[in-house]
């Protein structure tokens, strides 16, 4: 009996362990359960072109945040001056891989296959995509923040953007970059005015595509950005079969690295004479009448023991997080701010306690024209009479030349990129005798394609992008290329009306409202001939961008 009871007993005793266990079990599984791991995070960063000052300080931050960073040992190397990489993987060997993205290996061609830019086959390149897409979704799902750095801005040109289409259901976040084209029209000091970022492709079976170099040289009001320049030899030739030989050119190579960059001015007839001695790697080259105002040419010719300097500071569009470091470095330095309230608002820790005035920013208006020549159309356009701006002109002339020649630094501080479409390039032209630099920021252009997520120059029948203003859409929708109009105080009509005479209606638009406003920034996507529809409730602000062309579907070319 007493063995029967003691049996009895060891079995209740166990029965009450078992549930003590299995109810702390329960407590345990409980607990994970209400606390799961952390999704992480996947951003595409662009870091710019050239030195690592011209990475803006939310790309920036975004790395210093990463536990995974995907980057090759020169970009890495290059950033380490302002992001410290300690404690972070970082691992190289995936870049450019956007060859035969999406495409069928059997279906590749002969050409295709032995195209000497291609580093592997079809299969091996498929091969290391997946291999990358695997090894991203790992750690997003361990909770990890991961980040592939891509130079310059990602979206023009650039060999990532496949990865934002093959990684979607992540909410991947496209960081934009300053591009090389920000940086090469800053160091040639001009403001373009309409411009076509291209490329020198050629046309299938000799006919060339309706955005051809050829057909894009004739547009005399724009002025053409040729990236990949690979054969100067080819190029220059197809530029003298369609321009005039004294058309502007100018070839900038190294852009935004300082000590290499360089820029050569001259025209397309005598262009290949001054490229013979010349290592034009990594260069960009411009073609067009505006040229002809690039202060790059002049040099300084105020002396004096102590002088200071002159600069213009893109700040980027939308939050102070996207100006760059090289801009911030510079306004740190600067004794005096030329900015508008808007703009200096941004930046009130850093510039405080510098002498910063207002009033003197959107003064291009009859700049170098006399008043008599003024016509009544162009008066009433204008806040101020030509008199009153040319006042207003000579007064900012004056304090920037007092300061200067006391060896002050002087900086007028402009949102965006101060040269593409920018209301105080004309400082450029009326300072040429002093010391001059200008600082390239990121534009609402960049910002805006950051938040669409789609390469602006991977259309399906165009792979230039045409920025143009209300003054020049009629004529720039001729090429039916990819557009992106800067709207400022045009109608919208006007826009969708000129552009229904030469795209067909279901052509995809979006607008792209406050780009870089982290709070307010918004996209809506329509077509050309339900656009106006869409919009006729909404009252569209100041600052927005019209995007339009078959890029937007998504189904371009990689």
């Amino acid at each position: 009996m007493k063995h029967r009871s003691r049996k009895q007993a060891l079995g209740i005793l166990s029965c009450l362990f078992v549930l003590v266990l299995a109810l702390g079990c329960s407590k345990t599984l409980r607990t994970v359960s209400d606390n799961p791991v952390k999704k992480g995070t996947y951003h595409v960063v662009g870091i710019g072109p050239g030195d690592a000052d011209l990475i803006t300080e939310k790309a920036r931050d975004v790395i210093q945040k990463a536990d995974l960073v995907f980057a090759n040992r020169k970009t890495r190397d290059k950033l380490a001056e302002v992001i410290d990489f300690s404690g972070k993987q970082v691992v190289e060997g995936y870049g450019v891989l956007f060859r035969f993205y999406g495409k069928d290996c059997k279906t590749i061609t002969d050409e295709q296959k032995n195209n000497p830019r291609s580093r592997m086959s079809c299969e091996e390149y498929q091969a290391k995509q997946a291999e990358y897409v695997g090894r991203v979704r790992a750690a997003v799902a361990r909770g990890h923040n991961v980040v592939l750095l891509s130079s310059g801005d990602p979206t023009i040109y650039g060999p990532d953007i496949w990865n934002l289409k093959e990684l979607a259901d992540l909410s991947p976040v496209l960081v934009p970059g300053l591009s090389s084209f920000n940086a090469a029209t800053a160091a040639l000091k001009v403001s373009l005015g309409e411009v076509i970022i291209t490329a020198p492709f050629k046309g299938k079976d000799g006919e060339p595509a309706k955005d051809s170099l050829e057909n894009l040289v004739k547009k005399d009001k724009a002025t053409v950005v040729i990236f990949m320049p690979r054969d100067l030899g080819d190029l220059m030739s197809r530029l003298r079969s369609s321009c005039d030989a004294k058309t502007p050119m100018a070839v900038v190579s190294c852009a935004g690295i300082r000590g290499k960059e360089k820029t050569i001015l001259g025209t397309v007839g005598d262009m290949e004479e001054k490229l013979k001695n010349e290592d034009m790697n990594m260069c960009l080259v411009y073609v067009g009448k505006a040229l002809e105002n690039a202060q790059v040419k002049h040099r300084p010719t105020v002396t004096g023991r102590t002088k200071g300097k002159f600069y213009l500071v893109g700040a980027g569009p939308g939050d102070a997080d996207l100006a760059t470091v090289r801009a911030l470095s510079v306004l740190k330095k600067a004794d005096v701010v030329f900015a508008s309230a808007k703009i200096s608002d941004r930046f009130t820790q850093i510039l405080q306690g510098k002498q910063v005035i207002d009033g003197y920013g959107r003064l291009f208006p009859f700049y170098g024209k006399a008043c008599a020549e003024v016509t009544d159309d162009e008066r009433k356009n204008e806040n101020m009479s030509c008199e009153e701006y040319h006042k207003k002109q000579a007064e900012l002339a004056a304090m920037v030349r007092q300061a200067v020649n006391e060896g002050k630094t002087v900086v007028m501080l402009d949102s965006g990129d101060p040269l593409i479409y920018g209301p105080c390039s004309w400082t450029l032209a009326e300072f040429k005798d002093l010391d001059t630099e200008v600082v390239p920021g990121l534009s609402c252009f960049n910002a805006a394609n950051a938040a669409l997520k789609q390469g602006v120059t991977e259309g399906k029948t165009s792979h230039s992008v045409i920025l143009a203003s209300g003054w020049t859409v009629a004529d720039m929708a001729e090429l039916q290329g990819t557009m992106v109009l800067f709207t400022m105080r045009t109608e919208f009509k006007s826009f969708i009306d000129a552009l229904a005479k030469q795209y067909p209606s279901d052509t995809p638009v979006a607008i792209v409202e406050s780009a870089g406003y982290s709070d307010k920034e918004k996209v809506m996507r329509s077509t050309l001939g339900t656009v106006m529809a869409d919009t006729e409730k909404t009252r569209l602000p100041f600052e927005y961008l019209l995007y339009v062309g078959d890029f937007l579907k998504g189904d371009g070319k990689m």
